[in-house]
């Protein structure tokens, strides 16, 4: 499976003057922001976290004299462009609700784009005709959108993602003040890669499947106590006797005819002609209401059937889509060692981003964002098809339903017509009359057997959907009992990373804390918001608060970085590989263990290529080794030398 990624590349924001306040560039692997305190680092953390959809608008005045902020991100080896502007009602509040523009290129080219290309914007919520922008950022992470009652945006995600300087070091997740539980756990099972959207659709299948079985098992149970003679819900035995009646006509028409014709000569009496041609009428209404029932039934049916060919034929272009681009990536990786011309062994290339051969620059995401933008479109099309093609499927159930009846109808009709047709001559009233009453009884027990043939045959329809809901159900508490077992074990895997990661930073602290020298069960408790160590003698509680204030700084910094650095080492985790820091020293923590903690973190994640991760913090307890290295962004910060630049006086 794909691992996914998230990479910021540039970052730029501009002022309501609508000069540039701050334009740096990113790179992959650890980003440092270092300067004084109080010189605008957390600022541009802010600008991160909002530029990707956080919900914050509580910024420096600084900040708030900015209009927009631009980032160039890279989502699954996808470039493009995000914009989101800084929106202030009559009051000056700052919206936390502002949509994403976006732009399928990287920033230079949204700076002047094509013809063909600009801007989309995407707001925040979901709309039935129109997708939020967490709808596009999740679709871009290959990160499964979460149906239901609990609704997760990219805000969700974020606080997984950043680690701020003001919540409390109680809370794991970036602090709110409406904060569910249910929340917390969905967004760590979706991160972890636990979440599982086939099993979410089984399990409210499995609800619907549960409460449609026992209405069908009622109507079951109230047909059977409607009518206690079995035989009656049996079609075969009542088509047996309507077969018998439609005899007992025939025969009684055969008589009556032989009494015409031996009693009185024919005679085409002018009532005669008027009853059979009001029949004769009648029965071509009835014939053209079935055909026309008939040819309604077979477009239906062309149209279910080219629909399903298309939706199929949607979903396999995005599986081609998505196919593509691993080839590409795959094929892209092939070494090229010999030159083809001269054969002669080329010399190493350093640089990734030029091609071996000619030297020229390689775009990486050439053909991905148009293969993305693809598939956001077919997308649409395979959900708009997926309605019509259930709308038309239910108008093909009532359309065969009517047409049984309608045929039915036309069957009883066309035998009055056939009688009357014979029957044009005169005959003996009284014996007549006798054979016609009996007929005309016969006749109506055939039409209540009808309706009770249509009941049998509902009663009969009712039994086959039991059994196939029985049957589904069945496969349903399979599947879930078994992907939930798979969950188990595999969030079981991923704790332990994590626990492993958390005990590599504490055991590795300067020796300011006992217990973090001594820890051997490191516990990260998504559900309750919390990072502890475990102890027999004490509750988590109160294990958390008797460490110093530094300590429980260094201990809620040790859990959210441990998630991060499980993720580089477990492939199915969904979170992706991507971690901002505002502050790697903060509740008065001494210099030297802060500068030992980004050295911990700096030497863990060496092991890692720099290509599937991004690490971003700001400092500023920087060493000098660290400040003079390739691993800063922009200049160091001082008050006099802010990160913001250009600010409106």
């Amino acid at each position: 499976m794909m691992r996914n990624n998230l990479f910021i590349n540039r970052l730029r924001i501009v002022t309501e003057n609508g000069e540039i306040a701050y334009d740096e560039k990113f790179h992959k692997g650890v980003n440092i922001i270092r300067g004084d305190n109080s010189s605008g680092k957390s600022t541009i953390t802010h600008f991160i976290f909002y530029v990707l959809g956080g919900s914050f608008n509580d910024f420096v005045p600084e900040a708030r004299l900015c209009s927009q902020v631009i980032a160039e991100v890279e989502m699954n080896n996808a470039t493009f462009t995000i914009r989101r502007e800084i929106e202030k009602n009559t009051n000056d509040h700052i919206s936390t609700q502002s949509p994403i523009y976006f732009f399928w290129g990287n920033m230079a080219e949204s700076f002047n784009p094509p013809i063909d290309k600009g801007w989309q914007k995407f707001g925040y919520n979901t709309t039935d005709n129109r997708k939020s922008f967490s709808n596009v950022l999740f679709d871009n992470l290959g990160l499964p959108i979460v149906k239901g009652d609990n609704n997760i945006t990219f805000h969700q995600i974020l606080r997984l993602l950043y680690i701020d300087q003001d919540s409390p070091t109680s809370s794991l997740f970036y602090y709110e003040h409406f904060d569910s539980q249910l929340t917390r756990e969905t967004v760590s099972d979706l991160l972890l890669g636990v979440y599982n959207e086939e099993l979410y659709e089984n399990k409210k299948r499995l609800v619907s499947a549960e409460k449609e079985i026992e209405g069908v098992k009622s109507e079951i149970k109230a047909t059977n106590h409607f009518f206690s003679d079995p035989l009656s819900l049996s079609p075969n035995h009542i088509l047996t006797f309507i077969e018998n009646k439609e005899k007992e006509i025939s025969l009684l028409q055969e008589e009556i005819v032989s009494i015409r014709n031996k009693e009185k000569e024919i005679n085409y009496g002018e009532a005669s002609k008027l009853s059979f041609q009001k029949l004769t009428d009648e029965t071509i209404s009835q014939r053209k209401n079935v055909l026309d029932l008939d040819k309604k039934i077979n477009f239906l049916n062309n149209e279910i059937e080219d629909s399903s060919y298309f939706v199929e034929a949607l979903n396999k272009k995005i599986k081609a889509l998505q196919n593509s681009i691993q080839t590409r990536e795959f094929l892209g990786n092939l070494p090229l060692d010999y030159c083809p011309e001269c054969l002669t062994r080329m010399k190493a290339n350093d640089n990734s981003s030029t091609c071996k051969l000619c030297k020229e620059p390689i775009d990486e995401s050439f053909g991905v964002v148009q293969a993305r933008r693809m598939e956001l479109e077919i997308g649409f099309q395979i959900n708009e098809s997926q309605k019509l093609l259930e709308l038309n499927r239910r108008d093909l159930l009532d359309l065969e339903s009517k047409y049984v009846g309608e045929l039915g109808k036309l069957h009883d009709l066309q035998k009055q017509v056939n009688a009357a047709l014979v029957d044009v001559k005169s005959f003996n009233e009284e014996v007549v009359d006798q054979l016609n009453s009996q007929k005309g009884f016969i006749e109506g027990e055939i039409l209540q057997y009808r309706t009770m043939l249509e009941n049998a045959e509902r009663h009969e329809k009712l039994i086959q959907k039991r059994d196939l809901l029985q049957k589904e159900i069945k496969y349903l508490y399979w599947f879930i009992d078994k992907t939930e077992k798979e969950q188990a074990r595999l969030k079981e895997q991923i704790n332990e990373t994590i626990k492993q990661e958390g005990l590599y930073l504490l055991n590795n602290d300067l020796d300011r804390q006992d217990e973090f020298k001594n820890a051997n069960d490191f516990i990260i408790d998504f559900s309750n918001n919390l990072v502890y160590l475990k102890s027999k003698n004490s509750d988590i509680q109160k294990v958390y608060q008797k460490f110093s204030a530094s300590s429980n700084f260094y201990l809620k910094v040790a859990g959210r970085f441990a998630i991060f650095l499980a993720s580089l080492a477990v492939d199915k985790m969904r979170y992706p590989r991507f971690v901002f820091a505002d502050n790697m020293e903060d509740k008065g923590i001494e210099i030297k263990r802060a500068q030992n903690l980004q050295k911990l973190l700096i030497d863990r994640v060496s092991k890692y290529d720099t290509s599937s991760y991004q690490m971003i913090y700001t400092t500023s307890y920087i060493t000098d080794e660290l400040n003079n290295s390739n691993l800063v962004v922009g200049e160091y910060y001082t008050k006099e030398n802010p990160s913001l630049k250009n600010i409106p006086k």
